[in-house]
């Protein structure tokens, strides 16, 4: 007895109207949506591209050897498109404070005898940041260190400089 070993082709259904396109295959789409983009909205933003970008061109899903496999295609690379758009936004390191210098403080001295008492360290990032003007890139380079860490030692350089200034130094 021999057993035959080569599934069999299983024919799709009729993928004729939109409506069918979208039962058939909208899990699927979803799925790999999700799993590319890591977000319900945004896979959810991504699957409704997809369809629509289907149904534009619905006589390319009807040559297609592999319904499914053409559709995930079109899917994946929509997923993909909508990740690099969204991921092109500017870093939050460069956005942390504007590079222009201090506006025109109420009291100078009380300025210069604030900026005294922070560490070495301290000013030379507030230096380097407002009065310099340069840039979160310029700054890493400077004091060899990765983006994150020098936005948090601005962060709390500026903290210091705000509590000795304001006098809330030893809270």
């Amino acid at each position: 007895m021999t057993v035959e070993t080569r599934p069999h082709r299983i024919e799709p259904r009729s993928l004729s109207t939109p409506a069918q396109l979208v039962e058939e295959f909208f899990m699927d789409v979803y799925g790999l949506c999700f799993r590319v983009l890591g977000h319900p909205h945004d896979a959810e933003d991504a699957t409704q591209e997809t369809f629509l970008a289907l149904f534009r061109d619905r006589e390319k899903i009807a040559r297609a050897e592999s319904p499914r496999a053409w559709v995930l295609g079109v899917a994946r690379n929509t997923a993909v498109s909508l990740f690099r758009a969204r991921r092109g936004a500017k870093p939050i390191v460069e956005g942390l404070a504007p590079a222009a210098p201090i506006a025109e403080p109420v009291d100078r001295d009380r300025l210069r005898e604030a900026l005294a008492r922070l560490s070495e360290e301290d000013r030379l990032l507030l230096q380097m940041r407002f009065l310099e003007g340069k840039g979160a890139a310029e700054m890493a380079a400077a004091t060899g260190r990765n983006a994150g860490a020098l936005a948090t030692a601005l962060c709390r350089a500026l903290r210091r400089l705000r509590g000795v200034y304001q006098g809330e130094e030893g809270r």
